[in-house]
Order: structure tokens, then sequence, then C-alpha cells
């Protein structure tokens, strides 16, 4: 594409690479751009700066999600000369893990299209002027979720559940297991299977912390009966952890045996973040 203040074109841009990279507390997309400076004859004197740009995301079609402004890491500013110039500058844009939520479920239905709107002044002659320019990159994805596996963004849930868990004992650790299997089927798009995982962690996580093998059973029924207000706090949690043992429970069954396979992402992400955050509380206690 080119690149433009008023009527000249002083470049012409792509996007030749899309990394996501893990910070502090957050990420940082960054896009790698190829840039071929226009030459210009004789003594004239022209010039331009690159600011960043405004960093949009969707998936080809529709509306397309504001991500922010991606700055470079280093002034981008280009004096063209009598022979061809070629630059390799890189826009950086932060993301915070919610906006990283937002690409997963436009990702969960297309493959992602990255658009950025380039930013800048120039000078066209003795005339200042505002650049002018649109980039354009698709990232299918698989590629997609290669680079969450490679900015460990695969091993972060949506409320932050850190795993693997850090020294953890045996026992935890087999949670955590079972726990990443079904995020990894979450990414994969594999919705049933992955409530059907999140069940096995419900099963594990209960069996652990009351000891019994019908832990669930009793505390649903003081639920559903004139008992369930003299309940206290730790009883009310059990009777949380024990529905969703029950909303996961035809996920674990085939549908001749009344199972269910109709899972959406929205109802795979309840149960998994759900999920992912008790057992975060169980070993907080």
């Amino acid at each position: 594409m080119m690149l433009t203040i008023d009527s000249w074109v002083f470049a012409d841009a792509r996007i030749q690479g899309v990394t996501l990279h893990p910070v502090v507390g957050a990420y940082e997309l960054r896009f790698g751009l190829f840039l071929v400076v226009t030459p210009v004859t004789g003594d004239e004197h022209r010039s331009a700066i690159i600011d960043g740009a405004r960093v949009s995301v969707g998936t080809g079609g529709g509306l397309a999600t504001d991500l922010g402004f991606a700055r470079p890491d280093g002034r981008i500013e280009i004096v063209p000369g009598r022979h061809q110039q070629r630059t390799a500058p890189t826009l950086s844009l932060p993301l915070q893990p919610g906006q990283l939520a937002e690409i997963e479920k436009l990702r969960g239905s297309a493959d992602l299209h990255f658009d950025l709107a380039i930013k800048g002044t120039g000078s066209n002659r003795e005339e200042a002027g505002a650049v002018d320019g649109a980039l354009g990159c698709n990232v299918p994805r698989s590629e997609w979720t290669g680079k969450l596996r490679e900015a460990n963004a695969r091993n972060i849930l949506l409320l932050e559940v850190a795993l693997p868990f850090p020294q953890s004992s045996e026992r935890w650790r087999q949670i955590a297991d079972e726990l990443l299997g079904a995020e990894r089927r979450f990414r994969d798009g594999d919705y049933p299977a992955c409530v059907a995982a999140c069940r096995v962690v419900v099963d594990e996580l209960g069996r652990q912390q009351f000891g019994a093998k019908n832990w669930a059973g009793p505390s649903l029924r003081r639920l559903s009966s004139d008992e369930r207000d003299k309940m206290p706090k730790d009883e009310r949690a059990r009777a949380i952890l024990s529905a969703l043992r029950h909303y996961t429970h035809q996920a674990h069954h085939g549908q001749s045996d009344g199972g269910e396979t109709g899972y959406s992402r929205a109802d795979a992400q309840l149960i998994l973040t759900s999920v992912a955050s008790f057992v975060a509380h169980s070993r907080s206690e």
C-alpha cells in the first residue's frame, strides 16, 4: 500500500509480520513494517515522520474492534534521497488481558484481519501535510494460536488464573493438568470437550475438598430445601461447585444417555472461567 502526503507517494509499505509478547501485567502486539522509500529528483527536499497507527481487528467482514494506537519503538523519520531506500520499523501496541479476550472471541469464528491507519506529518516540497495510508494483514486462526502459545498467553485464563500452579503438590498438579486440557480444548474450539474436561476438574476438586464420592448431592438437596437460608458461607460455596458439576453432567455422556453436545463458546467460557476461579479460590484457603 502507498503512503502519501497530499498526492506525493513517499513510500510503498506493507506489514511483514505480527507478533505477540508478554510484558508486566499485560501483552504487547508488534507489527513489523517494511517500507520502500520513493527517490526524489533534483534538489527537492521532502520528509515524513510516522507517529504510529490506529489499529483495529476484525474478521474481514462487518464491524472491526478498535484496539488503540500503536507507536514506533524509535523515531521514524523518512528523508528521501536520489536512490531507493528500505527501512523496517516496528509499531508496538499494549494489550490488556480483556482486549486479548475480545480478539479471542473473533478468532473463534474466523481468521483475524488487522488494519493499521498510519498517522504522521510531513512536507511535500514547501507545504506541510498529513501522512495518509492504510495497511492490512490476515492472521490465520492456527497461526494466532501459535502466537498465544509463544507469548504464554494460553496459560492465562480470562480471569488471569496462572497455570500451571507455582510450587504445587502432586494433588494440585493433577487438577492443573486437567484444567490446562480444558483450556486447550477451548482454544481449539472444541467446546463440548472443554465442558466435559471441566467436569473432571470439578469432580477431582470436590473429592479433594470434601473427602466423599457423593459430595455434591447433599449440598444440592439442602439448597432446594427450607434449610437453605441457614447455610453458612462455606456450604454455599460448596453448593455453587455442586451446581457446576450438575451443569457439566450432560457433557459427560452421549446423546443416547441424555447427554448434550450443543455447547457454545459462551457456555464453555462461563464454565471454564468459573471452574478456574474455584480452583484458585480453593488453593488460596
